[in-house]
């Protein structure tokens, strides 16, 4: 237990990534628990490195029953059958089981104790900004002619490349004096070819105490994420330090951020166009600068990180509640027909998790028809029930499950029903 107000017994603090450098703070916290600050709220990706990636199947499944029950079980020897997505790893964050026994958990953004609650998590939540320091360039970066916008940190496809990529190859269509700085290695996964073209410069691998330097050579930047692994993004704070125009995506622990701070570029199909339009115009820098850097004094000093540290250890601080925390999307929903005629089926929520639409942005629930699939037209609470129109389908009708972007372990249907004339 943490020590009541006022008591001084000690307890430890683990801060954890989603990184398999974090192994040895992971397995200590999981032995001895104390306090968990998720700088990531998804470990999925931790945990595969210290299971699946070394052969360890059952240790993956364990994991992954622990923090998710069946449906993390199922996710689980899928993927080690060779059926993976890599939305899976968001989806299925795997850091519950170590919430759960924590005496507290710490994360940074209210996205991320959304999260958590989400999946039911009793432990308390505590929202304590990270801080920051402001950083002097220690050097001048020879920078291009022209506006340079920056592209910052380790190069994942959650940062969206392609969309930066697309945006930016329409703006300096209409203006060949804008480059494209790439400040960071890329992952793995990450096509360097496919991103080089004219006007677009890479650094590779740049040390933690350069990056102010090339903070200050670029004129505004990009900060696209999805999906999110619930971090504070230590980029984007930089870049609001820096006092420059940045686009961040409106998603996430990204939209918490004041819209006069940052452009927030929605999902969707204008999504480039806005970006486009973000790396053409022209702001109004210094009155931008001045509320990026208020902003950051108001809420992300160290003054206010100690504070909120302390009143988690000593128990003077509140925990963070929601009265609006939604459970996440089920891999095994609970749908039941409750009606049917010539052309068309009525389904009802039977389950206790509400089911998402295909909203881009946030993975949705599919029915499969006969092998055809059907998209909801809005999200399905709990007990409510929606017709579906299965045009064109006659006779017997196998009605099964899908999640957008998770492998079907299980083809079978939970219903059939027969469509056409009565007759």
């Amino acid at each position: 237990m943490l020590p009541a107000a006022g008591e001084s017994n000690a307890v430890a603090i683990y801060h954890l990534g989603n990184n398999p450098f974090h192994e040895e703070i992971y397995r200590a916290a999981m032995r001895q628990p104390g306090i968990a600050v998720l700088h990531d709220v998804v470990l999925h990706h931790l945990i595969v490195e210290m299971t699946l990636a070394r052969g360890d199947v059952e240790g993956y499944v364990a994991a992954l029953r622990a923090s998710h029950g069946d449906a993390g079980e199922a996710w689980a020897r899928g993927r080690a059958a060779g059926m993976h997505d890599e939305i899976g790893n968001f989806l299925l964050p795997a850091s519950i089981e170590l919430a759960g026994r924590s005496q507290a958990v710490i994360v940074h953004n209210r996205w991320a104790a959304e999260r958590l609650l989400s999946f039911g998590v009793e432990t308390p939540v505590y929202v304590v900004p990270h801080p920051f320091v402001h950083e002097e360039p220690r050097r001048q970066i020879e920078r291009p002619p022209g506006r340079v916008i920056g592209l910052f940190g380790f190069l994942t496809a959650a940062k969206r490349a392609e969309v930066v990529l697309e945006a930016f190859r329409r703006a300096r269509a209409k203006n060949e004096s804008l480059t494209l700085l790439v400040v960071g290695e890329p992952a793995p996964n990450i096509d360097v070819a496919k991103m080089r073209g004219d006007g677009i410069a890479f650094t590779g691998y740049v040390a933690d105490d350069d990056f102010a330097s090339y903070y200050s050579a670029a004129d505004r930047f990009v900060n696209l994420r999805y999906p999110s692994a619930g971090e504070t993004s230590g980029t984007l704070i930089r870049a609001l330090d820096a006092g420059k125009p940045v686009a961040v995506s409106d998603y996430a622990q990204f939209a918490e951020f004041p819209a006069d701070c940052v452009t927030k570029i929605p999902f969707g199909a204008d999504e480039v166009n806005m970006l486009t339009d973000f790396m053409l115009r022209d702001f109004d820098v210094p009155p931008l600068a001045a509320r990026q850097r208020e902003w950051l004094a108001a809420n992300c000093s160290i003054e206010h990180s100690v504070q909120g540290y302390l009143g988690v250890i000593d128990r003077t601080g509140a925990p963070y509640e929601s009265a609006a925390a939604r459970r996440t999307v089920p891999l095994f929903p609970r749908l039941e027909v409750v009606a049917s005629d010539e052309c068309s089926v009525t389904l009802r929520n039977a389950g206790d998790v509400s089911l998402r639409a295909r909203v881009y942005g946030q993975p949705g629930y599919r029915l499969i028809a006969n092998g055809e699939w059907f998209d909801l037209p809005g999200d399905l609470e709990p007990g409510a029930s929606v017709r579906i129109e299965l045009a064109r389908m006659q006779g017997v009708v196998r009605l099964s499950h899908a999640i957008q972007g998770i492998p079907m372990l299980d083809a079978e249907p939970f219903a059939e029903v027969r469509l056409g004339p009565v007759r």
